[in-house]
């Protein structure tokens, strides 16, 4: 196993591991119905599926795509540049509700470890861009847990690198 293929799996069980804290149930995604979305040697299929239910008994479920990457913003701008044809774009008409959480140890100045595509917010013609996982409404994260596990990934990344 290689030093990326290391941090993708720690990227993957910590935001399952921010997932579970909210109080969500993380089960793995399997979908016998699709083929996995394979981009070069990287499957792009959601790692697992996240449900809650909340106070007024409705279930709110979600699929999690976690990728590790050492540049959150150049692996977008590279996406940008693909436009239709991004494998983001392309994921979300094959899973309409997936989430992309991408993970880094290096975000840019006042950003967040974890990032996820603001989908909802784009419009037609409008560049991808992240926004910090803590701030999607629909998954009620508190901040204080995100910036538990930001504190895990440096740890764990600076361990890895030594």
């Amino acid at each position: 196993m290689d030093l990326i293929e290391a941090k993708s799996r720690i990227a993957e069980a910590l935001v399952e591991s921010i997932f579970r804290r909210a109080r969500y149930e993380v089960a793995p995604f399997r979908s016998s119905a699709s083929l996995p979305l394979r981009f070069g040697r990287e499957d792009f299929s959601p790692d697992f599926r996240v449900t809650q239910t909340t106070t007024d008994n409705e279930e709110r479920a979600f699929l999690i795509e976690v990728k590790y990457r050492p540049s959150v913003e150049q692996f977008i701008s590279v996406e940008n540049q693909r436009g239709d044809k991004s494998i983001f774009y392309t994921a979300r008409r094959q899973w309409p509700n997936v989430y992309f959480v991408l993970v880094t140890e290096r975000p840019d100045a006042g950003r967040s470890c974890f990032q996820t595509l603001g989908f909802e917010t784009v419009r037609s013609g409008e560049k991808l861009r992240t926004i910090d996982l803590a701030e999607v409404k629909e998954f009620g994260l508190f901040p204080h847990n995100v910036e538990d596990h930001e504190e895990l990934v440096r740890r764990i990344f600076e361990l890895l690198a030594a």
